[in-house]
């Protein structure tokens, strides 16, 4: 943990640096954005003995952002798949924070970091609830005819509450790529 918390820090001085030496001064006036993605995470350790978990996770965020930084909710189905026939479904709602390297109305490559936590519902019987939080840093590519897309570097931990083979609950750390546009 403390690992991951040392390159969250040195990604976050690295954008940081990048924002201050930045000469353009624009209005900061809050537009919208929709950032939608589809990830592939596959599992660290094993959560339940015996057992990696990879789970497929499609998510969109609406929010506003500034500049540099944007805030914004999301809502991500995720399904966890075990190699020992284990299966989670998660539907999660969760605050997100992007920071962007270069402002967001840059129409060429553009650098982010983005964090959320939130926390899994169970609105359905088949859905599994408890907390998670994610980090994850990449690259967006502005097209031509300004469509903007991204790749990224995602870091997922879910937690799932009452889990009846365990002590109650199980945690879910995967390590995984994704891909979506940038609205």
């Amino acid at each position: 943990m403390k690992t991951n918390l040392i390159v969250i820090a040195i990604l976050c001085s690295s954008i940081l640096s990048v924002i201050a030496q930045d000469k353009k001064q624009e209005p900061n006036k809050p537009t919208f954005f929709n950032r939608s993605e589809i990830s592939y995470t596959f599992g660290i350790d094993e959560a339940i003995p015996n057992t990696t978990i990879n789970a497929l996770h499609i998510k969109t965020t609406f929010g506003f952002t500034l500049p540099h930084v944007g805030i914004g909710l999301g809502i991500e189905t995720a399904t966890f798949r075990g190699n020992n026939n284990a299966n989670f479904n998660t539907l999660a709602f969760s605050g997100n924070l992007h920071l962007m390297a270069k402002p967001n109305s840059f129409e060429g490559t553009n650098y982010f970091l983005k964090g959320a936590a939130g926390y899994g519902v169970r609105i359905f019987n088949n859905y599994d609830r408890g907390l998670n939080y994610e980090a994850a840093t990449g690259v967006i590519i502005t097209t031509r005819k300004r469509s903007r897309y991204f790749a990224q570097a995602i870091y997922h931990h879910q937690n799932i509450d009452d889990f009846i083979l365990s002590t109650g609950k199980i945690k879910i750390r995967t390590f995984g790529i994704g891909v979506g546009t940038w609205f």
